[in-house]
């Protein structure tokens, strides 16, 4: 398997509230800025990643037309739903997968996320709907990488997103749940991978510690407890830890490295995952 048919790799986490999207969409325009192709997929029915990077009018427009990754669960639905308004959806029509990708940026593009998608839950919906959006279209070759942006929750995009998925990217704050939930969520990605039917098992790529205060006794003791419990998962040693400049660019619509307060922490924490990411490679 080469190197390009590795580049899909999801966020994770299993509480929300960490920063995951923050992170997930910022290595993304880090790694276009410095001339990667990339895919975000905005596989959360919350839409956070949709939000930072598209003006609310673009994306009530793609809702309205269709163009959203919806439209795949929708498809892969073997039942009828209801839309918005409470008009009955017709399920089957197929569309030109690729025109439900946007550009956002120089070397960026997005598969836009729908709050529709919290009505697929539930219903018989296929969960290699992903996996086969991405094998279909040959978007592996045409991207450097393919970022999927998760819902803190197991759910159909939660398993849709690992199927479709060679790693995984854990982000958690260093406070005592996130340190509990590392632990379920580890349990969580070996009983998936005992289940799956490859060859190839889900890996974790890292863990990401974000929103870590400088100079904060209580979170280095926690960042040292992460490291010792996971010696065996790298552990990233940058984190982005100016949480009120964070909430200000996203609000924004300015990416880090935009930014004359994160821009380096990204740089860094963009570089860390490169390194790691070519060292699996070879």
């Amino acid at each position: 398997m080469s190197s390009k048919e590795k580049n899909v790799i999801s966020f994770m986490n299993m509480k929300g509230g960490v920063g995951k999207t923050t992170i997930c969409v910022n290595i993304a325009g880090q790694l276009a800025k410095d001339g990667y192709k990339v895919l975000i997929i905005d596989n959360d029915p919350q839409m956070n990643a949709s939000q930072y990077l598209l003006d609310a009018k673009v994306l009530e427009n793609l809702i309205n037309s269709g163009k959203t990754i919806y439209s795949l669960y929708k498809e892969s639905t073997d039942e009828n739903l209801l839309d918005i308004s409470g008009e009955y959806e017709d399920s089957n029509n197929k569309e030109d997968k690729e025109s439900i990708i946007v550009e956002v940026r120089e070397n960026l593009k997005l598969l836009c996320g729908d709050l529709n998608m919290s009505k697929v839950n539930g219903v018989n919906v296929d969960d290699d709907t992903l996996r086969l959006f991405i094998e279909n279209n040959l978007l592996q070759r045409d991207y450097d990488f393919i970022f999927i942006d998760c819902p803190p929750t197991q759910s159909i995009y939660t398993t849709s997103a690992f199927k479709a998925s060679y790693y995984y990217l854990l982000v958690i704050k260093p406070d005592f749940l996130s340190t509990i939930g590392l632990s379920l969520f580890k349990n969580f990605i070996a009983n998936y991978n005992k289940k799956r039917n490859t060859e190839e098992k889900l890996k974790n790529l890292g863990i990401i510690i974000n929103l870590a205060q400088k100079g904060n006794t209580y979170h280095n003791e926690k960042i040292e407890e992460i490291k010792i419990k996971n010696k065996f998962n790298k552990v990233f040693e940058t984190s982005i830890n100016n949480i009120s400049n964070i909430a200000k660019s996203s609000e924004e619509q300015k990416l880090m490295y935009e930014t004359n307060k994160c821009k380096k922490a990204i740089k860094n924490l963009t570089k860390e995952f490169l390194k790691e990411y070519n060292e699996r490679m070879v």
